[in-house]
């Protein structure tokens, strides 16, 4: 009879969310890493240090590459991420502050003069999950 109730109750258990899948596009070099980081708070937004979660993904072909973020709940996040084409674990700028190397953020926000801001980069994911699709260019 425990049995039973215990089989009935499991039944009732919501499913776990889907999570997110992140698809990085214009990759025009087949070396170095994706460094992304998602956020869920505006106050923590482009502290990598308090990012909800992280990836490092390895680069070997040009064109698309894909991520998931299957641990990611329904809520509001945003994300920012770069590709270290050369591999020295940063975001090279010129002298002046401006990314050489590629970058991209959720909702493919791309202010001049300045990084993107939580209100431009966030994005809701439900509870069946979601996907983006962030293109990473040069400044």
């Amino acid at each position: 009879m425990h049995t039973l109730l215990l089989l009935l109750l499991s039944s009732f258990t919501p499913p776990p969310a889907a999570g997110l899948r992140v698809t990085f596009t214009n990759i025009k070099h087949a070396q170095g890493q994706i460094y992304v980081a998602v956020y869920d708070k505006s106050a923590d937004y482009m502290d990598s240090n308090k990012a909800k979660s992280k990836r490092i993904l390895p680069v070997s072909a040009k064109g698309s590459l894909e991520c998931t973020f299957p641990e990611l709940g329904p809520g509001t996040y945003a994300i920012s991420c770069f590709h270290d084409v050369d591999g020295n674990g940063k975001l090279d700028t010129n002298f002046v502050g401006i990314p050489s190397e590629p970058y991209g953020a959720s909702n493919n926000a791309r202010p001049k003069f300045r990084a993107p801001n939580w209100e431009e980069t966030r994005f809701e994911l439900k509870n069946e999950g979601g996907t983006l699709s962030i293109r990473l260019e040069k400044w």
